[in-house]
């Protein structure tokens, strides 16, 4: 098993690697939403937590465009709640275009943007199953990459069309390669 595991990232790494103009980036974020105290009086930390998967492209020297999955989860707010500890899981591709301003620096700020469709799930009902509605995203974001590896972003994401309730700004560390 450990064998099939390290060849499966030999190959994913190799693979990756050939694609020289072209970058992927793995990473995580996180979303504190401050603590809430619920019916019982008693307080809670309220968090967000994802991991996201992104593809870019080279458009000339300073754009990428891309597409990007993410998905995130965490604790959700219950003020009129049918269930003590409601969860909500969301997750979404969306499109995405980057502005490199030092692009092959060792220290790259970029801005970038993204739009794309989306699905929000929360078990907050009266029968405790998960509800989901459609969403349609809109995003924003705001970092640096490091050494040309190592990104660090505050993005800024809320639905356009859909509840209003999976809106997070996030804090996303990631690695390019």
């Amino acid at each position: 098993m450990k064998r099939i595991f390290l060849l499966s990232l030999l190959t994913l790494f190799c693979v990756t690697n050939l694609m020289a103009q072209n970058r992927m980036e793995i990473g995580a974020n996180f979303f504190p939403m401050g603590k809430e105290v619920i019916t019982t009086k008693t307080s809670r930390l309220l968090y967000r937590v994802g991991v996201y998967g992104e593809y870019r492209w080279g458009i000339g020297r300073h754009f990428d465009a891309g597409a990007r999955l993410d998905v995130q989860g965490g604790p959700m707010e219950s003020h009129a709640s049918y269930n003590a500890n409601p969860w909500a899981i969301s997750t979404d591709i969306l499109a995405v275009a980057d502005f490199n301003l030092f692009p092959g620096k060792t220290v790259n700020p970029f801005i970038g943007i993204g739009v794309g469709p989306g699905l929000g799930m929360h078990n907050n009902t009266l029968d405790y199953l998960w509800a989901g509605s459609f969403l349609a995203m809109a995003d924003a974001r705001l970092g640096l990459e490091l050494f040309q590896h190592l990104r660090v972003a505050v993005d800024f994401k809320t639905p356009v069309l859909g509840s209003p309730g999976f809106t997070s700004l996030c804090l996303n560390v990631g690695w390019a390669f």
